[in-house]
């Protein structure tokens, strides 16, 4: 049996939009991804799904961008 993730239903506001974009821009740069790929759509619901979780902040979504 698979543990269930938890996810927080605050809406995304537009600074939180703005968080997610700039880190995730970043991450495709440095990685050389083009932003229409399936590895960039990956990338973007990963990023969103964290910030879902609970990280919140610039340190821990790049982090969990680092690690994908």
């Amino acid at each position: 049996m698979r543990p269930q993730q938890v996810y927080t239903l605050d809406p995304l506001g537009p600074d939180e939009l703005d968080m997610i974009e700039s880190i995730f821009r970043r991450e495709l740069q440095l990685r050389a991804l083009p932003l229409k790929s399936e590895k960039a759509e990956i990338l973007a619901a990963r990023l969103i799904g964290a910030y879902q979780s609970g990280i919140r902040d610039v340190a821990g979504l790049t982090a969990a961008a680092e690690r994908m």
